[in-house]
């Protein structure tokens, strides 16, 4: 590392369970060793989510100082419902004690961050698309939807290339409560679903079983397993396609863990989405680990 300042992001993905934080040039690079997972006590008190927020740019701005860098900017993505204009979270359920505390004020008032430094946040989601058309699997699409699996069931899109948000900034089109059978969409295509059709599929509730528990028995051939990722990628397909013709979307990319099992339901979705005209490309996203980091990145550089 050189001696003069070189320009460095504080980069930081707010899940429900772990804070996930890096230390990036403004190309997207990772810089060595400063990548850091902090529990984020998202059901804690105040103090305590706040605390943990806090530890995460602290550890930054050390890292930062000890490699002699030039902090240029802070971006954090988080869940909705927020207020991505104002910075404040309108959840009732993950971080529930920090509604309505201003996380903007918090981070630009942490010792070491200067009144003057930008400090963004944004949905996971759109920062994922962002990510993917500035330097991952959407490079060259203008209209590009991700949709993200894991907990929770996410979506954003962009058009003509800039990612379309609602009124709080957070993503345009809701999809994980669309009504779909005898729930919601995300009761049967976001983790609890998944592990739902299994047990149905075979007739057993085993205790415990996670989606990377199905995603291994696929691999290992497992009837039920494969059936379940296929099911899915059906049921994906189904719900999906009206919004992706009437949106002219052209790229359609997979994030969030269960993401990695992708090729279980990619033929399912592929044949139920053929006949989406506009449809050129389905996939996942270039990085499931970096993908909002860079779309984060690339709001705050």
């Amino acid at each position: 590392m050189t001696n003069h300042a070189v320009d460095a992001y504080l980069i930081i993905d707010a899940g429900g369970t772990f804070l996930k934080s890096a230390i990036l040039d403004k190309e997207g690079g990772v810089y060595p060793d400063s990548s850091l997972m902090t529990k984020a006590c998202s059901e804690g008190s105040k103090e305590e989510i706040l605390d943990a927020l806090g530890e995460v740019i602290v550890k930054g701005l050390d890292y930062i100082e000890e490699h002699h860098l030039e902090l240029k900017g802070i971006a954090m993505d988080f869940p909705g419902p927020f207020d991505y204009f104002k910075g404040y979270s309108m959840m009732d359920h993950k971080f529930k004690n920090i509604k309505g505390v201003n996380l903007r004020e918090f981070i630009q008032g942490v010792p070491g961050v200067l009144p003057s430094l930008p400090v963004e946040i944004r949905h996971d989601a759109n920062s994922a698309v962002a990510g993917e058309q500035w330097k991952g699997n959407a490079e060259g699409y203008q209209n590009v939807a991700v949709i993200t699996l894991g907990t929770g069931l996410g979506f954003a899109f962009s058009v003509k290339n800039k990612v379309q948000c609602n009124a709080l900034g957070g993503p345009l089109v809701i999809i994980y409560n669309l009504p779909f059978r005898d729930g919601i969409l995300e009761d049967y295509v976001s983790r609890r679903g998944i592990i739902r059709i299994y047990k149905e599929k075979t007739g057993k509730d085993e205790t415990g079983i996670d989606v990377v528990d199905i995603a291994n028995r696929a691999e290992s051939g497992d009837a039920a397993a494969l059936d379940t990722f296929r099911e899915v990628g059906g049921i994906i397909a189904k719900s999906l396609k009206g919004i992706l013709e009437e949106r002219q979307i052209e790229c359609l990319l997979f994030g969030g863990q269960i993401s990695r099992s992708f090729k279980y339901m990619e033929e399912p979705l592929k044949e139920g989405l053929k006949h989406v005209n506009c449809l050129q490309k389905i996939s996942v996203v270039k990085s499931i680990e970096n993908a909002a980091l860079l779309g984060l990145l690339h709001e705050v550089a």
